[in-house]
């Protein structure tokens, strides 16, 4: 999937989830969409095997990742909440689930190598995905909004 993708359907699943009591702030909303596109713009490929040989989409680079954001909310805990690194350590993980239903990754890479994947999502749907997603993204951040 694109990288819009992976950064709206955090945001969406989150904002649909807390629609009654929404306490994150639109910079809480940024960073999980940042967190869900990651691992395509630290490691970008365009070819599924360069997708199988990235350190950005496996498991490991994902605890990594998800360690690295606890001590940063630790360490500032005021501006960057264990809720928020929670769901930002989700939406990366929702990336790599993603990706494995689009073609698969390479869950263990670089320590080993263990393929996990199928293509439920083909590529030529990527693209209406990413419109559904801006549609929706709008909708819920936006039109409601104003409607309300």
């Amino acid at each position: 999937m694109t990288t819009v993708t992976h950064a709206l359907a955090p945001i969406i699943l989150v904002k649909l989830c807390r629609l009654k009591n929404d306490t994150l702030s639109k910079w809480d909303y940024l960073w999980i969409a940042i967190a869900g596109g990651l691992a395509d713009v630290i490691n970008p490929h365009i070819y599924l095997v360069d997708r199988l040989t990235s350190w950005s989409h496996a498991l490991p680079f994902w605890v990594v990742f998800s360690l690295l954001l606890v001590i940063v909310s630790l360490s500032i805990r005021k501006k960057f909440k264990l809720q928020v690194v929670l769901l930002c350590s989700l939406a990366y993980l929702l990336h790599l689930f993603c990706d494995g239903i689009s073609g698969g990754i390479n869950l263990l890479y670089p320590v080993k190598d263990y393929f996990w994947g199928m293509t439920l999502v083909p590529f030529k749907y990527w693209i209406p995905l990413d419109v559904i997603n801006v549609m929706l993204g709008y909708y819920l951040f936006r039109w409601r909004k104003i409607r309300s």
